[in-house]
């Protein structure tokens, strides 16, 4: 495998094969959490082509370079419209002012390929990119991740083998209430 770091991703067949290998990796979520985190088309072409955003591609070289992997990252929070800049500004002010405060807008293994190596790949290359100035990365993870996956430890103990003394805190949490009324009689 190998990853590869771009700035800008564009041409319809390379966008097309990225957002195919991004649905089948969150394709779970759309019965197993309340918020929606599927992309149209048209907003992930956007973040692929949005120079703010670094986008980290994992291929598979035995397979004609075969996408497997892709994540995004960017110190630029007001890149994702549901980040709150303001939040992780009065959180880490200087961190903040400084650049250093980075956000993971979404990490994807094609199902093919997990357990394959592509998800270190990926955190890997985002640690490293991070710890280079030693800053704060932030990302949403859906209660099903947390609790079937046990995703941000998965994420911490992953993390550590690249960056030893990373540490991971909750800063926010968001749950979704459904009130079920009794059909008139």
């Amino acid at each position: 495998m190998q990853l590869a770091t771009h700035e800008v991703i564009e041409g319809d067949t390379v966008v097309d094969t990225l957002f195919d290998l991004y649905l089948r990796a969150f394709d779970s979520l759309r019965t197993t959490a309340a918020a929606q985190h599927m992309m149209t088309l048209d907003y992930f072409a956007g973040v692929l082509a949005d120079k703010r955003v670094i986008k980290h591609v994992v291929t598979d070289v035995e397979r004609d370079n075969r996408a497997c992997g892709l994540a995004t990252l960017t110190n630029d929070l007001t890149a994702y419209p549901y980040v709150s800049p303001d939040y992780f500004a009065h959180r880490w002010p200087q961190e903040y002012a400084e650049g250093r405060v980075w956000y993971v807008g979404f990490l994807a293994v094609d199902p093919d390929y997990q357990g394959t190596g592509a998800v270190a790949h990926l955190v890997g290359s985002i640690c490293q990119a991070v710890s280079e100035s030693g800053g704060v990365v932030g990302l949403d993870v859906c209660g099903y991740n947390e609790q079937a996956l046990r995703l941000p430890t998965a994420l911490l103990r992953l993390g550590r083998t690249f960056s030893p003394g990373v540490s991971h805190q909750r800063v926010d949490t968001q749950s979704y209430w459904a009130y079920e009324f009794p059909t008139p009689a």
